[in-house]
């Protein structure tokens, strides 16, 4: 049914008849249009119709609480959530909980990956690299204050049982916040979400009373008059139902029954949330968890169960059979050993029935196996065993890498949450920044606690670009992912830098820099000669081969880009200065040692000979 939507104020009504049926009247949701208490209603008539229509959904998502908790849980509100409909966990008939089980190892799978947001920059100048390395440092120092990666992976496991996990960006208490949202408050018309993309959102949670009044003041009134949360039952918290609703585009609002409490103009492109699923639907904006995949086999498995117990119950006591004229004292069979059992004609007879078909356990056996094998975990992985015949290293990276691909797409997901979110963090900071200029996170490094301020970081988005670094899919132990890191190395699919990246260690950070520390004296002085025209001499301690190659690169480039003559001049005579230093610190060639004079040989006389004389030897 559609409903028009115009720029009045005043919400308006219209019937329409459909086939044979009663015309009806429909309110228009353009809530964004209004305001004041027009547009709370407006919001109440939204999320009351978004919240009939999908009670099927809600039902479900209880179910696949229950099977996951291993609770008959009265409900998922603020006062049901956690209240068993069990008078007593033993009256809970026998089960396997294969949903939580396998939950729990595709967690530990991918959600114990921790990616990190690097900032490059395309082609920009020392200052632009610089800021971008700083920008990573802010994004991890907002990641640490705000505990995202054990807010991400509790987002993961919503995912697996509800189908969809989120976290939510604020600012609060002049600072970026990111917290994790229960997917049961957030509400997506249907319709809007088909294609994934809705144009507005609506979150529906409950808030202290006397939080409320704190927050608006000027409120008072209607926050005092505001009708206590339904489904809570305890005089402790005095709980009321608090909205806040985004269009796309258009606005923001936090409403109260009958009451606005707050709205601006909401101008972005995007909600204030990220979502992880851990399976993509055909269409609409939710999506399937593991308990949807796995609910009919954990109800097949608990069935069997129940039988089982039932069986085993009644048939496998252990019996003594007796005729009925065989003479013997039952206190004569007890569990003494040596006892000597006196009896007249037929023994006693000892038996034991079988409960079950072994085709029973057999099929018990393969539901469990099929459990695991359809989000693809190994059994084996889930309970921490390893294959047997496996022994090598190389066996068992192979094993692993056959799982690790089975999740490649979940994975990429995972890793794309944590882009999103760091984007988000970006574009709240900006506006953070406008009211705060001293906007600064703090990020603990591995000797001291770093200060960086947004100043110092904030970049135009066409300057950077965004990557990943996941280290959780790599082994755990060092050596293992060290071995695994020069393998990516030497087959040239990563950097050494990159590589450093991964690695992940403490003192990674710390030995980089110290070992780039001649390269980064010589962009930085560079950098700086272009930019404000001051000379810096070169270092004699630094590396001057390095400092001239550099100077040349920045002199070359500066030709291409246009800088003036005069800096590219001091740029030569950075590079001449380097030359000179370096030719001062070669010692000068020693003298070549003087050849000693060789004495004359002496040159033998010819003999005397004489015709006259034949006969005679020569004389010498």
């Amino acid at each position: 049914m559609r409903t028009t939507r115009d720029n009045d104020k005043a919400p308006k009504v219209r019937k329409e008849w459909v086939g044979n049926q009663q015309p009806k009247e429909q309110k228009d949701y353009g809530w964004y249009n209004l305001e004041g208490r027009e547009m709370a209603d407006s919001i109440g008539a939204v999320i009351n119709s978004i919240t009939e229509s999908q009670t099927y959904q809600r039902n479900m998502d209880m179910k696949y609480a229950r099977l996951y908790g291993h609770l008959e849980l009265f409900g998922l509100g603020y006062g049901t959530y956690n209240k068993n409909a069990q008078d007593s966990v033993a009256t809970n008939a026998l089960t396997y909980n294969v949903v939580s089980s396998v939950i729990d190892a595709a967690a530990a799978k991918i959600a114990k990956n921790r990616p990190r947001a690097m900032f490059l920059t395309n082609g920009g100048q020392y200052n632009e690299q610089e800021r971008a390395k700083k920008l990573t440092k802010y994004v991890d120092g907002v990641f640490y204050d705000t505990k995202v990666y054990a807010q991400a992976q509790k987002a993961f496991i919503d995912s697996c049982v509800f189908g969809l996990g989120a976290l939510k960006v604020l600012i609060q208490d002049s600072a970026i916040q990111v917290e994790r949202v229960i997917p049961t408050e957030l509400l997506v018309d249907d319709a809007d979400g088909r294609y994934g993309t809705p144009t507005q959102m609506h979150q529906v949670r409950y808030v202290s009373r006397q939080a409320l009044l704190e927050q608006y003041p000027d409120h008072a009134d209607s926050i005092n008059s505001a009708p206590p949360a339904l489904d809570t039952d305890t005089d402790i918290s005095d709980m009321i139902e608090v909205r806040e609703s985004w269009f796309l585009g258009k606005k923001h609002a936090i409403s109260i029954e009958g009451e606005l409490l707050f709205e601006e103009d909401w101008e972005k492109d995007y909600f204030p949330f990220v979502f992880y699923r851990w399976k993509e639907r055909l269409a609409g904006f939710s999506g399937q968890g593991i308990a949807e995949q796995l609910v009919g086999i954990q109800i097949e498995i608990n069935k069997i169960l129940r039988s089982i117990q039932q069986a085993q119950n009644l048939a496998c006591t252990p019996r003594v059979f007796m005729e009925t004229s065989s003479k013997v004292a039952p206190a004569q069979i007890n569990n003494k050993i040596g006892a000597i059992v006196k009896y007249t004609g037929q023994k006693p007879i000892f038996d034991t029935a079988s409960a079950m078909p072994a085709e029973v356990y057999n099929h018990l056996k393969w539901l469990i196996q099929s459990a695991y094998e359809i989000p693809g975990i190994s059994q084996l992985s889930a309970q921490s065993k390893k294959p047997s015949g496996l022994d090598s290293g190389a066996a068992l990276r192979e094993f692993n890498d056959i799982e690790t691909e089975r999740f490649m797409v979940n994975g990429q997901r995972w890793e794309a949450m944590f882009i999103q979110l760091s984007k988000i963090i970006i574009d709240m900071s900006r506006d953070l920044y406008k009211e705060d200029p001293t906007l600064s996170v703090k990020v603990p490094g591995a000797d001291f606690i770093e200060t960086i301020k947004w100043s110092d970081v904030d970049l135009e988005d066409d300057i950077f670009i965004m990557k990943v670094f996941p280290t959780g899919l790599l082994p755990t132990t060092p050596a293992g992912r060290l071995q695994k890191v020069q393998e990516l190395i030497q087959s040239g699919m990563l950097s050494q830098e990159e590589g450093k990246q991964l690695l992940d260690f403490p003192d990674v950070e710390t030995y980089t820099t110290l070992e780039e520390s001649d390269k980064e004296l010589a962009r930085k002085v560079t950098n700086h000669i272009i930019e404000t025209g001051e000379y810096i001499p070169p270092e004699p301690e630094q590396s001057l081969e390095y400092a001239m190659k550099h100077a040349q690169q920045v002199y070359l480039a500066g030709v291409i880009d246009g800088v003036p003559e005069d800096r590219l001049d001091l740029i030569l005579r950075y590079k001449d200065d380097a030359r000179r230093l370096l030719k001062l610190a070669q010692p000068e060639p020693m003298p070549a040692p003087a050849q000693p004079v060789a004495a004359p040989t002496a040159v033998p006389e010819a003999p005397i000979t004489s015709d006259l004389i034949p006969n005679v030897p020569p004389v010498q």
